[in-house]
């Protein structure tokens, strides 16, 4: 392993191929297909018919420039989306040794409100995610799809990708379709079921329930991305407070793409408000709401390198994240953000950073930071 610590990314995504939900989807279920269109230079993302947003096609142009080279005369735009060995590459480069695995175009999956559909979806994408990295168990850590129409199917799905080995489990911040809010008991088996199977449940942002495009006119656009933050925020609250991480203190929850120094100001308030209201607090907690932030809910910091300055309180649960391969993250100049924006922090330990960059990561999914070193030497001598 190279001399710098061990770096595991909480959120990277690979590309689906683009018939995986549409070929795989029985005829009577095409109305609830997840697929993309490019159309006049944007891409379109669809549920069946139904555009559900669209970005432009050439984004990451805005980030490195259209044409701009590393120097080898190798584009610096992302080159593994679809190609695993073009990914590795691009890891090797950034300086990323571990990632977990989320979905692109199914990032839209939280959405469907077909029974039938969503769980023939989770099957899909598990499937094949699963296949898709064999033989990398330590390298990457994909992240399984659940229905989101109903416990019994969400439960059902959850048991058979735990059984195939998944340690993550895909939930929005905002449940939405069939669901009920996380403060609801019905999570409790959910929860329960995760904990005792040691798996962390991973929450992206802009999935689920959310408004994408909150608002608009002067501001929208960072409004919009920014507030994503508070998506993560109120399903902290509604799991703390409402007692479901409290009655399973297996559990744990990790935020990908919401920032990470809200834990600390967001567990502070609930103890306030636990024990400043408390004539009016139900259900009472067996821990303050602060400590069971402490123990059970992690959040990936990107850009904002500056969350590192709640580590005395939260050191065990700030993770790091690039976001690969989309234009918004840290690639292709991860190395570059990492140390500028350690440089200044007061007083950040060697320690400190590869606990965040790597370790907790390693420890909550169970994977080896040596393994994952040998599985990438062993792929890269045989291809």
């Amino acid at each position: 392993m190279s001399s710098r610590p061990f770096t595991f990314s909480c959120d990277a995504h690979v590309v689906e191929p683009l018939d995986l939900y549409t070929g795989n989807l029985p005829a009577n279920l095409q109305d609830y297909a997840l697929h993309n269109k490019i159309e006049d230079g944007f891409l379109c993302s669809y549920i069946g018919s139904t555009r559900v947003y669209r970005i432009p096609a050439n984004i990451f142009d805005q980030k490195v420039g259209a044409g701009v080279t590393l120097g080898d005369g190798s584009l610096m735009k992302p080159r593994g989306s679809r190609d695993l060995r073009k990914r590795i590459e691009d890891m090797e480069r950034d300086g990323v040794d571990a990632e977990i695995i989320f979905p692109t175009t199914g990032l839209l999956a939280a959405r469907i409100t077909s029974r039938e559909a969503a769980v023939g979806t989770a099957k899909i994408w598990n499937d094949w995610v699963w296949d898709y990295f064999d033989g990398f168990r330590n390298k990457f850590v994909p992240a399984a799809f659940v229905p989101l129409t109903g416990f019994d199917e969400l439960i059902a799905e959850m048991k058979r990708s735990l059984a195939m080995g998944f340690k993550a489990i895909m939930l929005p911040p905002i449940a939405g379709n069939a669901m009920p809010a996380y403060n609801d008991p019905g999570w409790d088996a959910v929860f329960g079921l995760g904990g005792e199977a040691g798996a962390t449940f991973v929450m992206h942002t802009a999935t689920g329930a959310t408004q994408i495009k909150a608002a608009g006119g002067p501001g929208g656009a960072v409004y919009n991305y920014a507030r994503q933050m508070c998506d993560a925020i109120d399903a902290t609250l509604w799991l703390t407070a409402g007692g479901v991480l409290d009655r399973n203190p297996k559990s744990r929850i990790l935020f990908a793409e919401c920032g990470a120094g809200w834990l600390l100001p967001a567990a502070e308030r609930m103890d306030e408000v636990y024990y400043g209201h408390a004539p009016f607090v139900q259900p009472k907690l067996s821990r303050p709401p602060s400590q069971i932030v402490k123990d059970q809910v992690y959040s990936a910091f990107q850009n904002d390198v500056g969350a590192m300055e709640i580590r005395k309180e939260c050191l065990n649960t700030i993770v790091f994240s690039t976001d690969y391969p989309h234009s918004e993250g840290t690639f292709p100049f991860t190395q570059k953000v990492l140390k500028e924006g350690f440089a200044k922090i007061p007083g950040l330990t060697e320690a400190e950073i590869a606990q965040v960059l790597g370790l907790n990561a390693a420890r909550i999914f169970n994977i080896s930071p040596q393994k994952a070193a040998e599985e990438t030497a062993a792929y890269l001598k045989a291809a």
